[in-house]
Order: C-alpha cells, then structure tokens, then sequence
C-alpha cells in the first residue's frame, strides 16, 4: 500500500525499469521475468498491474513495434506478449477498462490475432528458452550466461496454450459472426429452415427402415417357430429310433 502519494509500489519501479532506455536488456528481461511469475495464478497482481496508468499501453507498444530483427528485442516483444496474456487469463473484471473482454477487443484492434499469437510463441524457438527446459539444475560458469531459468521456461510452457486458446476462440466465434452477419437474412434463413427440412426428411427415412427392419425380425422369428414344429416330428422319431437300437 501507498501512504503517501509519491512512494511508488514495486509494480509501479518495475514499469519504471521497463521504460527506462538506459535499462540494459538483461535488465529488462529480469524485470518481465519478475513481473510474469508475480502475475501468473495472482489475479490480484494483475488487477493492480492494470491499475497502472502506463501499464498495458508499454506492453502494447511493445508488441506492436514494427521491424524488430534483433533478436534480443525479439525476446522482449514475446516477453510482452505473455504478460499481457496473463493479464487475460487471471483477469478478475476489477478494472473497468482492462477487463477481459476489453483486452481482447484491445488485442484484436491493435495488432490482431495473427501477431499477438506470432510474438507469443517466438520466445519458445529461442535457445536459451530450449536450454532452460533441459536444466532444471543451475550450471553456469558465469552469471551473464544466465537469460531464462527453468521454472520461469516451464511456466511459460504450461500457460502458452491457455492464452492461445482465449484468444484462439474469439477469433473464432467472430469469423463465425462475421459470417452471418454478412449473409443476407432471407439467405440465412433460407439455409437454417433448409437445413432443418433435411434433418427431418432424414429422421423420417431413419424411423421407415427401422420399421421395416422390425417387420423382417417379426417375420423372422415366425419362421423359425415354424420350423421348429415342422422339425419336433423328426426329432421325435430319431428318439425313438435310437431307444430301439439300444434295445
């Protein structure tokens, strides 16, 4: 908590270390790491995260910044990239103006889909991150050969999909109402009640075969008691024969 107005939270140093251009990149990289692991399965971390006036907007820009070919900045962009899908997935509706629908609506606006997912997933093809989840055990012979560690490497790993799926479904669901609201509505509704015919044509045809497939099972159990009686005679007869010969 804040007892006064000009003593800044640890969030809020954070942010401030993130911004700042002399920050080198290990530096950088630390802090996202830091800020990552405090907002995984935290909702509380986040809804204060969001709080901060220049919070998302950072990680916005950062994701959105065109022509990066360094890969170091390539790393940081992906580091962005999964806070902000923390920020989605331990979401609390708290604050207003960052609640979950809000962020997705803010991702798809601003850099769609496609790129949150590209920038997401780039972290995982680095091979400090691939080495990370090989050495569960430290082993360095110094420390700046330190990037990622193994349980931030494992944590990015179990919560990937989860993010991806988020996102991955509101994309669906709005192809799907973009479709239909495309689509003329006599077209639509041409289509539903077409459909809907067939469904019944094909339930009907379904119950005649079954009807005519109990018939042939009645008439076939007739059959067979029919010759059963026609067969009792002659077993009969064979009783007899073989009781005489035993005689």
């Amino acid at each position: 908590d804040q007892s006064q107005t000009d003593v800044k939270t640890l969030m809020e140093i954070s942010l401030n270390l993130l911004q700042n251009t002399s920050s080198s990149f290990r530096s950088r990289v630390g802090v996202l790491i830091f800020l990552c692991t405090w907002l995984s399965n935290c909702s509380l971390a986040v809804q204060t995260f969001l709080s901060i006036d220049n919070s998302v907007p950072y990680l916005v820009s950062q994701i959105c910044a065109e022509s990066v070919t360094d890969n170091r900045e390539l790393l940081i962009q992906s580091l962005c990239s999964f806070a902000l899908g923390l920020c989605l997935i331990f979401n609390n509706n708290q604050v207003e103006s960052y609640s979950i629908e809000s962020l997705k609506r803010l991702i798809y606006n601003r850099m769609g889909a496609d790129l949150f997912e590209e920038k997401l997933r780039v972290l995982s093809k680095f091979e400090c991150y691939l080495e990370a989840l090989q050495k569960p055990q430290l082993i360095l012979s110094k420390s700046s050969d330190l990037i990622l560690d193994y349980e931030f490497a494992r944590l990015h790993q179990t919560l990937e999909s989860s993010i991806s799926c988020i996102i991955l479904r509101q994309d669906i669901n709005s192809i799907i109402q973009t479709s239909i609201d495309s689509m003329p509505i006599n077209l639509y509704v041409q289509q539903t009640s077409t459909t809907i015919t067939h469904s019944d044509d094909f339930m009907q045809e379904r119950f005649k075969q079954i009807n005519i497939h109990e018939k042939d099972e009645k008439q076939l159990m007739q059959n067979c008691d029919l010759d059963k009686t026609k067969i009792l005679p002659f077993a009969q007869q064979i009783q007899e024969i073989k009781g005489t010969q035993a005689l």
